[in-house]
């Protein structure tokens, strides 16, 4: 080989290999043709030397022939010379040692942390890891919730159970970018699997596809058991993350105990000093898990901190997960909306069922049956209906409601027409009304120059038909849809498709003219609004002006579609109208509720003009408040997408508070968030080894599972070795396309052609 490299003017250090390859995609017409007509051409060639008596002339002038074909042939495939540099690369082995905080725990009857075990399982088989690099790259890592590359000599230095969460999901799919590029042949897990992502007993479909990515053994090392371990622990807390203040809020607990005994514990709710309350729980031998199931009051508004602990017993492993605390967000009691119906309707129905399955909503609904003129041949006394408390509703109690529906209703004669004054009021003060179209809404209402007029985004017109019953096409006006209302998918252009995806509507009606100030979200085809919103005062009004949107259920619903775009719609709506901080042009938000010591806290704003698009450029203060009392302003200025952000990381534990704060005009927006900084005790949760989840881990990987100790011998472990050979350098010559290839032909054409004239053949 070097002779030929050196002949073709290279240099053999630089080439080891050399292949014959075929340049041609396919054989081509042209050669399947030839290929055809050889071996015909052939025999009529042989019948032509029958006049030649010698033999071995007629076989070599054959042979000729057949040269020359061969020739032709291999000119046709386009042989090509490759010489290339190569190397075998090694394949790879992964040791993953978990550096969690769970194995700190000590392990019994020899009372050391689970870390120990690892450690002396890497002393006791280093010589097989020694040999095992000499035909592996043996790469070792550090992993709780992502894996850390550490060399071999580290471990024995830096090996230290201090990291505050584990998550092998995210550990193995890092591990998979890491040997994108490289033969991953095996991973070793050292680990008590207490991954605080997964449930007792079962493995998660993200954790599950993880695994599977990895496509190598994973070989799992349980490090200690859960024998004799003693420990009283709250596992988990299910807790709202918003209640209302003044009404009962439910908290699901969960208590584990391990080697407890037979005993009887408290387990109390408190809020600062205060006891709010106290259940007692019946710990019996061999159950290892107590649902719990309190119930508080919160007492007063904003983000409250509680804490649940258990008494500590003598000899228990850890006194950390005895306590836990968790904050609910108290917000007012639930949003409270008087619905009155003039009519019982589809479209009724459809709406009512929504407000309903709001667990956000109270609602109190009142539906016209009968008026005054309606002749139900029957004594009043024999009906069972009751009359419309106008007075009470529209004096007493109306500011207890936060909205005020109107849905295809006649104000009178069931309302005085001085109690609509009661609702422009209520809503100017911060109330919320929405009119919902239909034969008896705004001019079918006889709203005109009344209160409610006042109140709607829309004057009322003198139309002779201001009601339509006809297919009505409803598309949101350019550049609302990023209104809180139309927002019924996060990603723009699925929104838009949703809304031109949804069925039209059926009734329409006509003759409103948009205020000055007021926003269309919704026209019909000819450019009347059927979605409408203003501000007011202090307060929100609203109007549909159709009573068929229940369309983008039912039909939708029929044509095979969902309705679940049209209860987010109508959630949108109310959300809107009463005010939701989501529904704010000034938010404020953390990445997280809660922090642990020593991470990063992200403080996210978003700055919207009136009409939601974002306020890029404009001046937002922060100031933030610190659980001693300090305080700390910091001037910041929107991005292109009103986008504003803080980070930093907070010296104290406790409650942090942040208000932000935009000046535009006489007007000051603000908008304020809450996070809490916890101490690193999340590991200790979950603190039984978990067997169940190693074992998991290993079948779906191909790998085996099996209890660490002292004694343990990993030389029993072996890893698949196939070469993996990777071209570094190649050239290529060609075979055919030159003068030798062509001459070759012409040559062995031209001696057949002589040696015939010779025999005496034309």
């Amino acid at each position: 080989m070097n002779i030929l490299i050196k002949w073709l003017g290279l240099n053999p250090d630089e080439y080891n290999q050399w292949e014959i390859r075929w340049a041609a995609a396919g054989p081509g017409l042209e050669a399947a043709v030839l290929v055809l007509l050889v071996p015909l051409a052939l025999w009529f060639f042989w019948t032509s030397l029958a006049r030649i008596r010698s033999p071995w002339r007629k076989v070599f002038l054959l042979l000729l022939r057949v040269l020359a074909f061969s020739a032709l042939l291999l000119v046709l495939f386009r042989p090509e010379l490759e010489l290339r540099k190569g190397h075998y690369l090694k394949n790879s082995i992964a040791v993953l040692l978990d550096n969690s905080k769970s194995l700190s725990i000590k392990t019994f009857p020899d009372e050391q942390p689970r870390a120990s075990l690892v450690r002396q399982a890497m002393e006791k088989n280093q010589p097989y890891f020694e040999r095992l690099a000499k035909t592996f790259n043996v790469d070792f890592y550090f992993v709780s919730d992502r894996p850390v590359q550490v060399s071999s000599g580290e471990i024995a230095t830096h090996y230290q159970p201090r990291e505050p969460f584990t998550d092998f999901g995210r550990v193995f799919a890092d591990l998979r970018k890491k040997y994108e590029d490289q033969s991953l042949k095996g991973v070793m897990l050292f680990s008590d699997g207490a991954d605080l992502n997964q449930a007792p007993d079962e493995i998660s479909e993200e954790l599950r596809r993880a695994v599977a990515s990895i496509d190598s053994p994973i070989h799992a090392f349980q490090t200690g058991s859960n024998d004799l371990f003693k420990d009283l622990a709250i596992e988990a807390v299910d807790a709202p993350d918003f209640g209302f203040v003044q009404q009962p809020v439910n908290l699901s607990v969960t208590v584990n105990a391990s080697s407890i005994g037979n005993k009887n514990v408290s387990l109390v709710l408190k809020e600062g000093d205060n006891v709010l309350i106290s259940k007692m729980i019946e710990i019996r031998e061999g159950t290892a898990r107590y649902p719990v199931d309190l119930q508080f009051t919160p007492r007063a508004l904003g983000k409250r901190v509680y804490s649940l602990s258990l008494p500590l017993f003598a000899g228990e492993s850890i006194a950390s997960n005895n306590r836990r605390e968790f904050q609910v967000k108290v917000i007012p009691d639930r949003i409270r909306v008087l619905h009155l119906n003039g009519r019982p309707s589809w479209d009724s129905r459809f709406l009512r069922e929504v407000l309903v399955n709001n667990p956000k909503v109270d609602l109190l609904s009142f539906f016209i049956l009968r008026t005054l003129g309606d002749d139900v041949a029957a004594p009043t006394t024999e009906l069972s209906l009751i009359p419309f408390p106008s007075n009470l509703l529209f004096t007493d109690y109306l500011n207890s409601f936060d909205l005020v529906i109107f849905q295809n209703f006649k104000y009178s004669p069931f309302i005085e027409k001085k109690h609509l004054e009661n609702v422009k009021a209520f809503v100017e003060n911060g109330g919320a009304f929405l009119m919902i179209g239909g034969n008896l809404s705004f001019q079918g209402g006889e709203y005109e120059r009344t209160a409610i007029e006042d109140l709607l985004p829309v004057s009322l017109l003198r139309e002779k038909q201001a009601w339509r019953k006809d297919e009505i096409a409803s598309r949101p006006v350019k550049g609302f849809l990023n209104h809180p209302i139309l927002r019924l998918e996060k990603d723009d252009a699925a929104n838009e498709k949703i809304w031109r995806s949804l069925p039209p509507l059926s009734t329409l009606n006509t003759g409103l003219r948009p205020e000055t100030g007021a926003q269309v979200l919704v026209e019909d085809g000819k450019g009347g609004p059927v979605l409408a919103v203003a501000k007011k005062g202090r307060g929100r009004a609203a109007l549909i002006a159709s009573d068929s949107s229940w369309n983008w259920n039912f039909r939708r619903v029929g044509e095979g579609g969902s309705g679940r775009y049209y209860q987010r719609f109508w959630n949108n709506m109310v959300a809107w109208l009463s005010g939701d901080p989501a529904t704010q042009v000034l938010q404020l938000e953390t990445d997280r509720e809660q922090y642990h010591e020593g991470d990063e806290v992200l403080i996210k704003g978003r700055v919207l003009k009136e009409d939601y698009q974002p306020a890029a450029g404009e001046a937002v203060t922060l100031t933030l408040r610190s659980p001693a009392g300090g305080v700390d302003t910091h001037a910041l200025k929107a991005g292109p997408l009103g986008e504003v952000a803080f980070a930093f990381t907070p010296e104290e534990e406790g409650f942090y508070h942040a208000r932000a704060e935009v000046k535009r005009g006489k007007e000051t927006l603000s908008a304020e968030a809450g996070f809490g900084v916890f101490g690193d005790t999340a590991e200790f949760q979950k603190p039984l080894v978990n067997p169940a989840l190693l074992e998991k881990i290993a079948a779906i990987s191909g790998g085996t599972a099996s209890v660490l100790s002292a004694q343990t011998d990993l030389s029993g472990i072996h890893f698949e070795n196939p070469e993996v050979l990777v071209k570094t350098r190649s050239k290529a010559f060609s075979l055919w396309d030159n003068w030798a290839a062509y001459g070759l032909i012409a040559g062995l054409l031209f001696l057949e052609w002589w040696l015939r004239r010779k025999s005496g053949l034309s």
